[in-house]
Formats: C-alpha cells, structure tokens, sequence
C-alpha cells in the first residue's frame, strides 16, 4: 500500500511540475493570446500592440499606440496617414486570404462563408470602395468600420499596409 502511495505522490510531482505549452507557436497571438499593454511589446511576435488604449489612460511616452477611433476618425485618418514607400503585394495576398478572404471572399465581392450569416460584410470592389484612398483602407482594417472590428491585434502594421495595397492595386483592379 505505501508503495502504491509513493508511486502516486511521485507522478503527481512529475506532471504537476511539467510545462504542457508547446514552445512553438503556429498562430502567435491565437495559441495563447497576450494580454497586453498597448504600449508595450508582445513576448511572441515581438511587435507593438496596435490597440486603443482604454478611455482616460495615459500614453505611453505620450504617443498613443493608435489615434484614431473606429467610425468616427476615418476621413482625418484618411487624411493623415502617411503610407509607406513600397509594399509586398504577394504577401498582401496570402495575408488578405488568411484574415479578409473568410468575409469579403477571394475576389472581394463578399462572397466569403461568412458573408451568408452576416449580409452587412460589404464588397471591395465596388463604386465606392474604389474611390476610397489606400490610407482609408488601411484605417478601416486597421480600426474596423460598422460591423467589422479591428485586425490590429491580429496583424501586424507593415502586414494591414500590404493587404490595403492587394485590395487598393489587385482586387479593385480586376473586377
């Protein structure tokens, strides 16, 4: 009987001193999701946090990680913006696949699965949305706009330029 004891408290040490998380990562943020500072850099990807702080925190360093609010800063976003000198339309594809492609579809006419339960996931290449600025698309994927949330957590910043780039360069260019 003690032996069985023993062996017990022996295999309960063992496993209660293990480490189960793997030490890879195949989603970064989605396997174990970082609670994070908005400031601050994550321990996974080791990028910036893209996120609005909550109301009445202040800065970190005085700059706030994203200024401009969802639905409500889009045209002074469109206006201030400043975007970057070259983008990586190829990556900007397999990015738009992985995170757009589910509701705005392959050919960004919403024809994505998501589209059937949700029918306000709008088209990239209609009138309007050919008109709108690469800084507009960017802010809107950055920011969300309507029903659609933001993707700064998600995806990084040079990665959101991309995508902005395939939909403003190839999708809307193809109809």
């Amino acid at each position: 009987m003690k032996k069985v004891v023993v062996v017990f408290l022996i295999a309960l040490i063992a496993t209660g001193c293990a480490d189960w998380r793997r030490h890879y990562h195949y989603f970064l943020d989605m396997q174990f999701s970082p609670g994070g500072d908005t400031a601050k850099v994550d321990t996974v990807g080791n990028r910036s946090y893209d996120m609005h702080e909550p109301d009445g925190t202040v800065p970190f360093h005085g700059t706030p990680a994203y200024p401009y609010k969802k639905d409500i800063d889009v045209e002074k976003a469109t206006r201030e913006l400043k975007a970057p000198a070259s983008f990586d339309l190829k990556k900007g594809e397999v990015q738009y696949n992985i995170y757009c492609e589910p509701c705005h579809g392959l050919k960004g006419h919403a024809e994505g699965p998501v589209q059937k339960k949700f029918v306000s996931v709008r088209k990239l290449t209609d009138e309007r949305a050919d008109t709108f600025p690469l800084t507009k698309i960017y802010h809107i994927i950055t920011a969300g706009q309507g029903a659609m949330g933001s993707y700064a957590p998600q995806v990084q910043e040079t990665n959101r330029w991309n995508i902005a780039a395939y939909v403003k360069n190839v999708l809307q260019k193809k109809k």
